[in-house]
């Protein structure tokens, strides 16, 4: 467990900042192409920069009327959407 800032984060010392499922009250973006290396790249970059929970996982969406797989993640805390979209080089 790394420390930030020289803080621990409650969460990550209690093993739930990810969630295992999408919840209601999240804010999400959709990452439309996306390799199983970026998942994992991506996982590790929220897990290092951010401090809210989040959810990432593969979801169903239809871009130009073709039912495609994309990578769905979301935030608990609208300021990180706005973070993750500016900051995270794997999204480009």
């Amino acid at each position: 467990m790394a420390l930030k800032n020289g803080k621990v984060n409650p969460l990550n010392a209690l093993g739930l900042r990810r969630c295992n499922f999408p919840a209601h009250h999240f804010h999400y973006i959709i990452v439309p192409k996306y390799s199983p290396l970026s998942y994992k790249s991506i996982d590790k970059w929220i897990y290092a920069n951010l401090n809210g929970r989040y959810y990432i996982g593969q979801s169903i969406d239809i871009i130009d009327n073709t039912i495609t797989y994309v990578l769905k993640i979301g935030f608990e805390q609208e300021k990180e959407v706005s973070f993750f979209k500016i900051a995270c080089p794997f999204i480009k």
